[in-house]
């Protein structure tokens, strides 16, 4: 059985870790406001979020601890401590100071405050049945909980702006509904 689990904690993760978009990862100086390959927009389609450098670093430690608490979660499932799955989904649950971190990372962007939102209540979704201790019903709440990985890297990607390029998005925001640079 505990093995079963385990493959089915490893297909889990490996489902929520796929890389869907269509160029690979590049790195971005501290300073960019631009692409660091010409042309790397024509094949990325997503929608940009654009963020100041400190904002965008912030934002990737925070996606980093979310997929170790995600792991640290299956490992605890695998070995039926759900007291531990309890305790790491409340790292990645909802919050109003996570609410509000994630309003202001995607101020710039129309619609990811939403899914990023979604993403921290459907984790609060694992902790019911990690109580109850129902193995199936937490994983599939972990894997619902990944779908909105899924989901949020297909639609969204960052980008990397300067603090001038920042203040002229945010006033736009705050003003209109009008588009937003890089948006598509």
């Amino acid at each position: 059985m505990k093995r079963l689990l385990l493959c089915a904690a490893v297909a889990i993760v490996a489902v929520g870790c796929q890389n869907t978009s269509t160029t690979g990862s590049s790195t971005r100086t501290a300073n960019a406001t631009t692409p660091l390959h010409a042309g790397e927009d024509l094949y990325d389609s997503r929608i940009p979020v654009p963020l100041l450098p400190r904002m965008a670093a912030h934002q990737r430690e925070n996606m980093r601890d979310h997929l170790a608490a995600v792991q640290q979660i299956l490992a605890a499932v695998s070995a039926e401590d759900f007291a531990a799955v309890e305790t790491n989904a409340a790292r990645i649950g909802y919050s109003e100071q996570m609410g509000q971190m994630c309003e202001r990372m995607g101020a710039g962007a129309p619609g990811f405050n939403e899914l990023a939102l979604n993403f921290h209540r459907t984790a609060d979704t694992i902790v019911p049945p990690a109580k109850a201790r129902d193995t199936a019903a937490t994983l599939k709440a972990v894997s619902a909980t990944l779908q909105t990985c899924v989901a949020c890297h297909a639609v969204y990607r960052q980008q990397i702006v300067d603090e001038a390029t920042w203040e002229r998005i945010m006033s736009g925001t705050k003003q209109s509904n009008g588009p937003l640079p890089g948006k598509r």
